[in-house]
């Protein structure tokens, strides 16, 4: 392997001011009609920021800023998240705040925009995660609006000069399409890439549900080492009429009697098949050409996940045990209209400025937004969705996407993953929404 080059060594100068990774949790991911989303989007945040605090030996006041990204910032998860979670974990009010959306890569863009605070020197710490309570505000429900002319809410759509831009234009027409949204994309992705591969239709849709399969499959079988990321959180139960059951004082209670302790991921399916994916109605296209259906696709899902980053001087001077660094971030803008091909141009990039291969890569996360996104990234990049490294605890399919949080995860798993292994180097991925890719390589400070 040639030497790494890091983001750090080749910009700033002092090894002192280096952003390192502290500490790293998340909620359990929830499901549709399941317990985590009975909670208030910025209480999931402030349950990681209280766990966090609550579990490292530091002065809080020493956090410089609070990072939460939300891609539907709105209700409860509206009014600059990052500060109201400040506020309401009751952490000092010099601490500022703000939200961020990067739709599907928010949560990587919260954790890199703290990096690159620290790594500048504007801060020395900042506690970063995201959040998406999305059975509650499904995606693009921020892009309502309550019209009083016809007294309803409509949503509004997005700006029609998209659609004359020229490589827009040219894209539509070459892949004889119109500019819809990410589940058409999915299937506009598949079809190309299946007609890439040479795949039939019967094929192609075998292999995206083997791989939604597989995913569910390593999400059961992994759950003890993906567990350590999680902190298990108490969820409200609902009385006959449906409504949460709160305590006295309005809140959530810490007791069986009106709440219940959920501790793991709520997606994954044990009990799914290959017969039961087979067996599902297509969602998008015509039958004879369709293959894209819910259980290829992720679920809807509510969680969040937070991250603590600090100079490596201030680590060391409280005795903070270092779990990693980022080697290496890239974000780039992709075709907008398959919108979902990110992954393809982000990861080689990220691998190039630091000097890095796949080879190198002990754990390769890509987000499992849909089957066909898994599908055309592993064909185009020469990766095997089948390999052991490949999303070693099941994706998205299985776990489900909080969009605004999974970045955060994505990172965190591979830092799990790494620990767990003794092993060096990792990198993670997503597609974006509106044609964006991200990428990110973070190292393990103690591989055996």
């Amino acid at each position: 392997m040639a030497k790494p080059v890091s983001m750090y060594e080749k910009y700033f100068k002092d090894p002192k001011r280096e952003p390192v990774l502290i500490d790293y949790v998340r909620t359990p991911i929830g499901r549709r009609k399941g317990t985590v989303g009975r909670h208030r989007g910025d209480d999931l945040v402030v349950h990681c920021y209280e766990t966090i605090v609550n579990r490292n030996d530091f002065d809080v006041n020493i956090i410089g800023d609070s990072m939460v990204s939300c891609n539907s910032q709105i209700g409860d998860c509206a009014l600059d998240i990052g500060r109201t979670s400040v506020l309401a974990a009751h952490l000092p009010v010099s601490i500022p705040g703000m939200s961020i959306n990067r739709q599907c890569a928010s949560g990587a863009q919260s954790v890199m925009s703290g990096w690159q605070a620290v790594a500048s020197g504007i801060v020395d710490c900042v506690i970063c995660g995201g959040i998406e309570v999305q059975n509650r505000y499904p995606i693009m429900s921020d892009a309502n609006i309550f019209d009083k002319e016809q007294n309803k809410v409509v949503m509004i759509a997005p700006n029609k000069k998209i659609l004359s831009n020229p490589e827009v234009a040219q894209k539509l027409k070459e892949y004889k399409t119109s500019f819809a949204g990410q589940i058409n994309s999915a299937h506009d992705l598949g079809q190309h890439w299946m007609e890439k591969s040479g795949k039939t239709l019967e094929e192609f849709r075998l292999e995206l549900d083997s791989l939604s399969f597989a995913s569910h499959q390593k999400a059961i079988k992994t759950w003890d080492e993906r567990g350590k990321e999680i902190e298990p959180i108490w969820c409200p139960k609902l009385d006959e009429s449906g409504k949460p059951m709160l305590d006295e004082n309005n809140e959530v209670a810490k007791d069986s009697s009106l709440s219940v302790l959920t501790e793991r991921d709520e997606a994954p399916r044990p009990n799914t098949s290959m017969e039961t994916l087979a067996g599902l109605r297509t969602i998008i296209g015509r039958k004879s050409k369709a293959f894209l259906t819910a259980g290829n696709s992720c679920p809807t899902s509510d969680g969040a996940a937070v991250q603590l980053w600090m100079t490596r001087e201030l680590a060391e001077e409280y005795g903070l045990k270092i779990r990693a660094s980022i080697v290496s971030y890239v974000v780039v803008g992709t075709d907008p209209v398959l919108q979902l091909t990110g992954p393809i141009k982000a990861m080689p990039e990220a691998l190039k400025r630091a000097n890095l291969t796949f080879d190198d890569m002990s754990f390769i996360e890509i987000n499992e937004a849909f089957s066909p996104v898994i599908f055309a990234c592993c064909y185009d990049l020469g990766l095997d969705w089948k390999d052991s490294s490949f999303n070693p605890w099941g994706g998205a399919i299985a776990l489900g996407h909080p969009t605004g949080a999974t970045g955060t995860r994505l990172i965190g798993s591979n830092v799990h993953q790494l620990e767990g292994s003794g092993k060096e180097f990792a990198i993670s991925s997503m597609c974006v929404g509106l044609g964006m890719g991200a990428a990110t390589i973070v190292k393990n400070e103690h591989p055996k």
